[in-house]
């Protein structure tokens, strides 16, 4: 094998290594989501709601199911009757909930 060959397949190799870290944490699609919930991969999202409804009271305004650190999370956004915005990050498989924040600079101040 020449050093040109040598260099192509390395740079070859290393290219797709980078596209494959640069979607390991992506969202995931609709399709991919219904599919997973099917098969019982996934809690479905309306389960996931029931739960986040009963322990966090205010309005969910974002759900999104994402790939995390080689699983899936879903991760939810409540916004509070007092405006507070609440971040919440579950685990899609289990329904546990993986991590909280408070961020009370998007709410409202009515």
């Amino acid at each position: 094998m020449n050093i040109n060959s040598l260099v192509t397949l390395l740079a070859s190799a290393c290219l797709t290594c980078t596209l494959q870290l640069a979607h390991a944490d992506d969202d995931a699609t609709p399709a991919d989501a219904a599919r997973m919930q099917k098969s019982g991969e996934i809690m479905s999202e309306e389960d996931l709601m029931k739960r986040v409804q009963s322990e966090f009271p205010g309005k969910v305004v974002e759900m999104e199911l994402e790939r995390k650190g080689g699983r899936y999370v879903y991760e939810v956004e409540v916004v509070s009757e007092k405006g507070v915005k609440q971040e919440m990050q579950f685990d899609a498989k289990t329904g546990d909930l993986l991590d909280t924040a408070e961020d009370e600079e998007d709410g409202d101040d009515n």
